[in-house]
């Protein structure tokens, strides 16, 4: 599918995409792609790169993301009918939370979206360590996120703050 991305104008630095066609029912009276379509094509794309690098079917004692925050910037508009490919990708992997990236692309970038999350059991609301085989394999997928941990922790430790998000 990697051969695709370059007709949406895709940069590098992306692992995992999937398509979309604009739905009718996500753009308002002038054919814009509403802001609630994005964040829902991003969910879209979270939920997908997180079944491919693993992450365990939920349930109530499983645990899973939850967002902390999230925020998106527009750069161009969508309307009715355009083909975009939405992709995602693993920033930053910390103790029991980590940070994704988001992008949605017809002809180069149209918007891009993070969000923070944090593993925790749904049950209990406890925060849960991220699995060393879940790391490992959003790693093998996204390698620049371990970077942003060494260098989170090197900055902390240089700034007199110890300890892991």
């Amino acid at each position: 599918m990697t051969s695709d991305w370059a007709r949406f104008g895709v940069e590098p630095g992306w692992s995992f995409a999937i398509p979309h066609r604009v739905r009718w029912s996500e753009c308002d009276p002038f054919r814009h792609a509403g802001h609630r379509a994005y964040f829902e094509w991003f969910e879209e794309a979270r939920n997908r790169y997180l079944e491919a690098v693993g992450l365990a079917p939920l349930s109530p004692d499983t645990p899973g993301p939850v967002i902390a925050e999230t925020s998106i910037r527009y750069h161009r508009p969508l309307v009715y009918a355009d083909q975009i490919l939405v992709t995602a990708r693993t920033v930053r992997l910390g103790r029991t939370s980590f940070e994704m990236e988001y992008a949605v692309w017809h002809d180069g970038l149209c918007a891009l979206g993070r969000a923070a999350l944090i593993l925790v059991v749904n049950a209990t609301g406890e925060k849960t360590p991220l699995p060393p085989e879940l790391r490992k394999r959003i790693l093998a997928r996204d390698p620049a996120a371990g970077e942003a941990v060494i260098a989170g922790v090197v900055a902390a430790h240089e700034h007199g703050r110890s300890g892991w998000r």
